[in-house]
């Protein structure tokens, strides 16, 4: 997967959740996401990623410890 994909995604996520959830977080939600979808059809990967996250940062979400901060 490209790494810009990762920096487009994390900027997506941060420009929503900038103000309540730290970019480290974010980052880490992110790798610890694509670590868990690693058996994913690569071409999916972008989108699964992104829905995986933003639904795990979500204030509302139930929590997931992020591991690596």
């Amino acid at each position: 997967m490209r790494a810009h994909f990762y920096a487009d995604t994390m900027e997506r996520l941060f420009t929503e959740f900038g103000g309540q959830v730290p970019l480290p977080v974010i980052t880490a939600m992110v790798h610890e996401c694509r670590e868990q979808l690693c058996t994913s059809p690569e071409a999916a990967m972008p989108e699964l990623i992104e829905r995986l996250a933003r639904q795990r940062l979500t204030p509302t979400a139930p929590a997931v410890p992020v591991v690596g901060i």
